[in-house]
């Protein structure tokens, strides 16, 4: 894919995510204000997944409160994401939203017995959203941060591809691949990354704290494919990624892009495996009830299948 193809390509998902942000949440909403319910095959989103013949977790809900009596009053739980992560949420060429955490959510709604909205936007204001009280669960590829712990509710790990090694890193034009060889090469280097993304977090932490990283320019974006476009266009010299996604824009770049083999350290940070979910701070009743059914979905593998379904979707190979 030559630049001008990874532009239009990036500007046609730009263009389907402002599309998805202005269209799917206020419809959903409304059509789930209805007196019953809308779940399972007739919910708003039951392209997603048929939950009729799956295996759903026991859930004591007569002592709900917050956030979570609110989603069983209404009928329906709202959700925020930002659809730019494949496998786990972006919008398919058709302009519909798919991934593994929506499929996951999707079944989430199912045990609640209620109808699924999802809210897209920009990365940065997922978490917004749920403080704002536009969404009562964010889902977008997060990974655990130390202030997201402390900011917000935060679900148990689960991991879409348990035999894969989780990594992060660097990608940046081919042409430049052999300069950068550790994080030490990056120094000095205009790197974009996505605001409040873990890899924003890994940049500060890992290169900007080393000896002359103040040189170093750390541009936060709000989409990745903002990202990429500055590294397509040469605007900066690198883009920093989860490993799969860093793989995906490399295979997909016809031979523009390329790895680095430069991987942050993960170890500093402690052991928080998998992709976490966040809820509003307090609302413990909300969260338990979704960390019940997680352990149910690790129990039967269920999102490790749906991860899988999610990447052949995106053309992800293994």
């Amino acid at each position: 894919m030559k630049m001008n193809q990874i532009m239009k390509a990036s500007t046609a998902a730009l263009l389907a995510l402002s599309m998805a942000a202005c269209s799917s949440g206020s419809a959903s909403t409304t059509d789930a204000s209805a007196a019953e319910p809308k779940t399972g095959v007739n919910s708003t989103y039951a392209y997603l997944l048929d939950t009729t013949d799956l295996e759903k977790p026991e859930l004591d809900l007569s002592n709900a409160d917050g956030v979570l009596k609110s989603i069983l009053d209404k009928g329906v739980m709202t959700i925020s994401t930002s659809p730019d992560y494949p496998a786990a949420e972006w919008i398919t060429d058709d302009g519909t939203i798919y991934g593994s955490e929506m499929m996951l959510a999707k079944y989430i709604a199912d045990c609640l017995g209620v109808d699924l909205a999802i809210e897209t936007m920009d990365f940065g204001s997922t978490l917004v959203a749920v403080d704002a009280g536009k969404a009562d669960v964010a889902f977008s590829g997060y990974g655990w941060k130390a202030d997201r712990e402390e900011s917000y509710e935060l679900s148990k790990g689960y991991i879409g591809d348990p035999e894969n090694d989780n990594y992060h890193t660097l990608i940046v034009a081919a042409a430049d691949a052999d300069k950068y060889k550790t994080l030490e090469d990056f120094v000095g280097a205009h790197i974009l990354a996505q605001a409040n993304s873990l890899q924003e977090m890994y940049v500060t932490d890992q290169i900007l704290t080393l000896e002359g990283g103040d040189k170093t320019e750390l541009e936060k974006v709000a989409t990745l494919d903002q990202a990429v476009l500055g590294l397509a266009s040469g605007k900066c010299d690198a883009v920093a990624l989860d490993g799969n996604t860093a793989e995906n824009y490399v295979k997909q770049s016809d031979g523009q892009f390329a790895l680095t083999g430069v991987k942050f350290d993960l170890e500093m940070y402690g052991i928080h495996e998998g992709n976490v979910c966040a809820a509003k701070k307090g609302e413990t009743s909300l969260i338990e009830t979704i960390n019940t059914i997680l352990d149910f979905v690790s129990s039967k593998d269920l999102y490790k299948t749906w991860y899988s379904e999610s990447k052949a979707a995106a053309g992800i190979e293994d």
